[in-house]
């Protein structure tokens, strides 16, 4: 029975350390193949993003701008990285403090919540200014030159899995003018509502994007597609003329009084639309 013992655990070690040798020769020959899968499947939800397009404008007949798409940006939390060493947490949470309108409570709640604390997609703010990010990016890019600190220079290097979405804001520059004539988005591209409306297709874009992968070589490989920016439009609506209706349209209702009031300017000439209104108006950009 003895001898049973020992030949069986001759065996088992013989093919332990077989397994190792085989092991060794693999990581030899082959580990950065391996290591490289292993890193695309954990980073498959990076291999693509998409690259947002701008809406086109809408001018008036003398090139004024009555509405635009202005870039700004979604704060991304990578929250896997940032609870990856623990002295990232502080650093990080405090410029984010620093730079952004952001709620301690929920930047907390996202890092310890068990649905989020491994996530590396969670939006934290949405339309931060250019401004703000580029403040953002100077404060945690530490120079060569820099005269900071050797604790100051750690600090900001701990900042980490904060990452910006680019997107973009749709605004009104005369605000109220021309409200129901010109309407407005009720997101990125989706308008029903005066010229915006009527206009969708046109002055929506197509999204790009761009692709991350790993080729057959094992070598990583990129592709961008170029989003394609919405076409713009030029009205035949003068604001000039519709700041003078605006006027007395207001100037009626408030010595007369109307349950409904509208008005309409043309070019007697060609029938083209240079100012309506109709009296109840509101803040585009609201």
């Amino acid at each position: 029975m003895r001898k049973k013992l020992v030949i069986l655990f001759g065996m088992v070690l013989l093919a332990l350390v077989g397994l190792i040798l085989k092991i060794s020769v693999i990581n030899a020959t082959e580990g950065d193949k391996y290591s490289k899968q292993v890193l695309m499947q954990t980073q498959q939800q990076y291999a693509s993003r998409v690259i947002p397009c701008k809406r086109g404008d809408i001018f008036d007949k003398n090139g004024n701008l009555l509405a635009t798409s202005s870039k700004v940006y979604n704060v991304i939390l990578d929250c896997k990285a940032i609870n990856s060493d623990q002295d990232y947490l502080e650093p990080t949470v405090k410029a984010l403090l620093k730079f952004f309108d952001a709620d301690e409570e929920k930047i907390q709640k996202l890092l310890t919540d068990d649905k989020t604390k491994n996530s590396q997609y969670q939006i934290l703010l949405k339309e931060v200014t250019v401004d703000e990010k580029k403040a953002f990016d100077e404060y945690t890019t530490v120079g060569e030159n820099s005269k900071l600190s050797d604790e100051e220079k750690k600090e900001r290097e701990n900042v980490q899995g904060v990452w910006f979405e680019e997107t973009y804001l749709r605004s009104y520059p005369f605000e109220s003018l021309a409200c129901d004539t010109i309407g407005f988005t009720f997101d990125a591209e989706t308008a029903d509502w005066g010229l915006e409306g009527y206009y969708n297709s046109t002055l929506n874009g197509t999204d790009g994007r761009q692709y991350g992968y790993f080729n057959d070589s094992a070598d990583v490989e990129q592709t961008i597609i170029e989003p394609t920016n919405g076409k713009s439009i030029v009205t035949t609506l003068d604001v000039g003329a519709q700041s003078i209706v605006e006027k007395y349209v207001d100037a009626f209702q408030e010595r007369m009084g109307a349950k409904n009031i509208g008005v309409i300017v043309e070019d007697p000439n060609t029938g083209a639309i240079l100012a309506m209104d109709g009296g109840d108006r509101y803040d585009l950009n609201e």
